[in-house]
Order: C-alpha cells, then structure tokens, then sequence
C-alpha cells in the first residue's frame, strides 16, 4: 500500500477536478475537503471519492460552478438553493454565512438544499470553532439515498442522516461528527476495498439478517445499515429521525420518503455565539474544565488513555502530515489514471 503525501494528494485531485471543467477555486476547496478527511483518518470521505465525484460531473449530477442562491433570508437565517453544485462549496459557504449572521445576531441557521454530498461534518462545524462560536450542523440524504434500517426494521427507510457539533474551549475544540447509523457508508466501502469483514453490528443482508460481509450493501437487492447503538439502536434510530427532520424539513428539500427524486445532501447549519449568554471566555473555560475533569478517570481496563472526540483526529493529521496518507492500491490505481505522467510516490511503500 503506498504512502502519499497530503500535497501530492492534493495536487492529483485538484487538476483531475479542473480537467472536468471545475473551476479552479471549487476545485481547490472540494481536493482540500477530501484530502484533510484522508489526514483527519476518515479515509472513507478522503480521496477515494474522487473517481465517484468525476463519473458525477460526466453523468451531470453535480453542476461545477452552479451559483448558490439566497432563496430565503432574514437578519439571523438564509435558505440556499445549491443548484446540484458540490456539497463542499455549498456547506463551506453556508457556514460562513451562519458564523457572520451570528455575529450580528448572536444566533443563526442556514439551511440548504440541491446540493451534492457535502464530505466530512466536522471540518464545517470548525469554521464556527474557529471564532469562538457552537457550530451545529445536521445532514439528510435529501429525502432519497436509503440505505439504513430503522429500529425493528427490515427495509432501508432512512439516510445515514449525520450529525457535528463543535465546541470551542480555548485551546483544540472538541468536535463531535457522527452519523446516526452504526457506521457510515464509506467506512463500509473502505473494508470492502480491503477485503476485510466488517464488525458485527454494522450491517444486514436484505432480510435484516446480521452479516460481516461488506459486499453484501452494494448486492442487488442491496443490505442495509442498521443505526446507531448495537442492542439500544433505538436511541440512534430516535437520533436519525430527528436529523431528517432538522435536515430536510427546514431546508426545504424533505424527508426520507419514497418520492425522494435524488439523493445528494441536504442540510441545516446552526452557530450560536456564547457572548450572547455567558460570554466566549466563560464558556471555553466551561468546556475546557469539563475536559480536564473527565481525563481525571481512573482508566478502565487495558484502556491506555482518555480522549474526548477530535484528539484522534487531530493526531492522526500530525501524524499522517509526516509519514504520508495510505492509499489502498485500488484506490493508488484509479488516482494515477488520472494524472499524466505517472505520479511518484512521495513518502515510499509500506506493506
């Protein structure tokens, strides 16, 4: 499996972008989005994507360059229609209109829809971190893309419907980005690209029978993700229902449903600016101190460290920032068809 470079990875994605006529700023925000998925260790949003996102752009289901639209507005929210754009733009832009509106009106919500698959949550909820604020963020598949069972169900009759939050605390925010199935499609994907049987709980055949075998999700007919929680599902399943209905009522585009026309995302953004009740310094301090207290656990069992989300990912990027990101040999495959010359591998090959 070869090790690349972030920039390499970078650089690969973003001319293969352009050669299929996306403009070059889109092209730089969508190729950074995937690869700092890749540094972040959620390799299923990271590059392996990109043959998915150009065979899109042939099939014209993404629009590079579509405008972004302002449909709806008030002084603290906005509806934006994408245009069947790609999700990266359109969820970076709605943050940034989010963050602004609550600067001035200490809280605010954007919500969008006609937008294509807008990657990993996390990244967009950080740009509120970022400046001080409670970044929110709730995505469906824009009423279609069922791929996950509900509660007692043996049908897909939801999305993976995710959900991120982060807080600020002075110091590395904490950041919570997780979808309300077991797992993530992509995760999936990625075991599947392996060869790997996947972990009990993740997944069922088409008959709601519990299955390891990856290839099961993409047979016809299709398995199914089963939501969050392992035998307390239900509180995912609870989970999932409310992120479709944040997500795809308040956006305009609906909920899950059998009349969903296309799948792509849509999606509600909230920032909250905590000058507004105990002030930014009080409120980091809060969350940094709750951080403090529940690292000073007595660690359980064969447990080596407390961590609470966004550490694993923020030392994931320290560290695959120097040794390079794996990039599965299918993947490396479809990636160097892109580029021509044949790319070098910039940090070597480990087995």
């Amino acid at each position: 499996m070869p090790f690349v470079s972030a920039e390499e990875l970078t650089e690969i994605a973003e001319n293969a972008l352009a050669a299929h006529g996306v403009p070059v700023d889109e092209a730089r925000v969508v190729a950074r989005s995937l690869v700092a998925s890749n540094l972040a260790g959620h390799d299923s949003h990271g590059v392996m994507r990109l043959p998915q996102y150009l065979e899109a752009i042939r099939a014209e289901s993404v629009v590079p360059g579509a405008p972004i639209e302002v449909i709806r507005e008030t002084p603290s929210t906005a509806v934006l229609d994408a245009h069947w754009g790609f999700g990266q733009v359109a969820a970076t832009r709605a943050a940034e209109i989010a963050v602004a509106k609550a600067e001035a009106c200490s809280l605010a919500g954007v919500a969008v829809h006609n937008s294509t698959h807008i990657g990993r949550l996390g990244e967009y909820v950080e740009i509120a971190a970022a400046r001080g604020m409670v970044g929110m963020l709730f995505v469906n598949g824009h009423g279609g893309a069922h791929n996950t069972v509900p509660w007692g169900g043996a049908d897909a009759r939801l999305c993976t419907n995710p959900l991120a939050c982060a807080i600020p605390t002075g110091d590395a925010p904490i950041v919570i980005d997780i979808s309300t199935s077991a797992v993530a499609e992509g995760k999936v994907r990625t075991y599947r690209i392996q060869g790997k049987p996947v972990p009990e709980g993740w997944i069922v055949d088409s008959d709601g029978n519990p299955t390891r075998d990856p290839n099961v999700l993409y047979q016809q007919p299709p398995g199914s993700l089963l939501p969050l929680g392992g035998n307390v599902g239900y509180k995912g399943f609870a989970l999932g229902l409310m992120v479709d209905v944040l997500a795809g009522a308040l956006s305009g585009a609906g909920c899950s449903s059998p009349d969903a026309r296309r799948g792509g995302n849509a999606f509600t953004f909230l920032a909250i600016d905590p000058r507004a009740f105990c002030g930014r310094d009080e409120f980091a301090a809060f969350a940094a101190s709750l951080i403090s207290w529940v690292k000073s656990a007595r660690l359980a069992p064969g447990a080596r460290e407390i961590l609470v989300p966004g550490e694993v990912e923020r030392r994931e990027a320290e560290r695959r920032q120097k040794e390079g990101i794996p990039v599965p040999d299918e993947v490396w495959e479809q990636l160097t068809r892109l580029r021509s010359p044949a790319p070098t591998q910039t940090s070597g090959t480990r087995a």
